[in-house]
């Protein structure tokens, strides 16, 4: 089985970390969003989507990729890390996914490092995230990814 990650990991790299963290549980390819164009995602069984939230959103490049290509993503994942970690800023990536009838196998965020604006004043909020608890809760995401895709498999 083979998995594309595509990030945008802008700022303090926490979105790269948890990606990395997810490489040590499974293999996967990790890809930026700028150097995404270079894969065939026809040769992926599973493509994640990963970015930092910028003004509570996914980055905007990211965004595109997914809207140019909506045709090579049948099964996806999608995870995303901000100085609050809500599960609702993977909200609007997710509702186009699902709106576009893709296989979303499961979404996730974690707190990550913040010093954006006035947050460096103070030096930053979400301190020491990504930590190990992030990590380990990112590897049982993609473990569950798998199992999820491997099930919706065996229905066929």
């Amino acid at each position: 089985m083979k998995i594309l990650v595509i990030i945008k990991s802008k700022y303090r790299q926490n979105t790269l970390k948890i990606a990395e963290a997810m490489a040590e549980a499974v293999p996967i390819t990790i890809c930026d969003v700028s150097e995404a164009e270079n894969f065939d995602l026809n040769h992926y069984d599973i493509v994640g989507i990963g970015s930092g939230i910028y003004y509570g959103k996914f980055g905007k490049d990211i965004f595109e990729f997914v809207t140019n290509h909506l045709d090579d993503l049948s099964n996806v994942f999608v995870f995303s890390t901000s100085g609050k970690g809500k599960p609702e800023n993977n909200d609007e990536i997710l509702d186009y996914l699902n709106l576009n009838c893709k296989n979303v196998l499961g979404s996730f965020t974690c707190k990550g490092l913040c010093k954006w604006f006035i947050f460096g004043l103070v030096g930053g909020i979400a301190k020491g995230h990504p930590n190990e608890k992030d990590y380990e809760a990112a590897q049982a995401f993609i473990r569950q990814v798998l199992e999820k895709y491997n099930s919706s498999k065996a229905e066929i």
